[in-house]
């Protein structure tokens, strides 16, 4: 029997939200989240019977030795969570018995969005996705080459104009770029994107695929 479960709620909570992570968690004496979102938070809590605040991961991991520990986050636990990260690695190597539940992450979510993003307009065959404060800490970790998909659940609007604008030059004037937020999706010149929390932005890449020579 597993001690901790860890679950993602997904971008947006609680339309993304997985009936199994529901049941999992309903399921735990008690229920850690770092969820931001306020409504959210309110709307998690009808499922759970205690639910708190996440601690540090050392603390998450010392009560989950007791059992029946849940750890909820936004996104997907295992491509837009430190702390669900923190707190795996620290049950494999404390020897907990643990499971993860995941839900549709930040590039899941962009896929389900964009009807046409794995063909027609785009086809593809790579893609990469960072956390906001990746692209902030270092300037070439992302390509202009492939589809970028750029998120997080906390994103002050200064910190993503600092990253969009740092962005920009890698691509021609004007270049479009879609923002999934809680408000709504909006399709603009990148550096005219207004993101916040809880926002998914997709950036196609700077040449279309046409333009390019592909060796088979």
């Amino acid at each position: 029997m597993e001690k901790l479960i860890i679950c993602g709620l997904g971008v947006r909570v609680p339309e993304e939200t997985t009936l199994e992570s529901l049941q999992a968690l309903a399921d735990c004496r008690i229920v850690y989240s770092d969820l931001d979102d306020k409504k959210g938070r309110a709307w998690l809590a009808g499922y759970c019977k205690v639910l708190k605040a996440a601690p540090s991961a050392a603390a998450i991991l010392k009560d989950a030795a007791k059992g029946g520990v849940g750890l909820a986050v936004w996104g997907n636990p295992q491509s837009s969570s430190r702390l669900a990260r923190e707190v795996e690695l620290g049950a494999q190597k404390a020897g907990l018995a643990y499971r993860v539940l995941g839900a549709i992450s930040p590039i899941g979510s962009v896929f389900a969005r964009s009807v046409s993003f794995l063909g027609g307009d785009y086809g593809y065959q790579g893609i990469q996705s960072y956390d906001l404060q990746t692209v902030l800490d270092d300037a070439k970790a992302a390509t202009t080459e492939l589809p970028l998909v750029l998120y997080a659940e906390r994103g002050e609007p200064a910190k993503w104009a600092a990253a969009l604008k740092r962005l920009a030059p890698g691509y021609p004037a004007g270049h479009k770029a879609r923002l999934y937020a809680p408000q709504g999706e909006t399709e603009a010149a990148l550096t005219a994107l207004k993101p916040g929390d809880r926002c998914v932005i997709l950036i196609p890449p700077a040449k279309a695929l046409t333009a390019r020579k592909t060796k088979w």
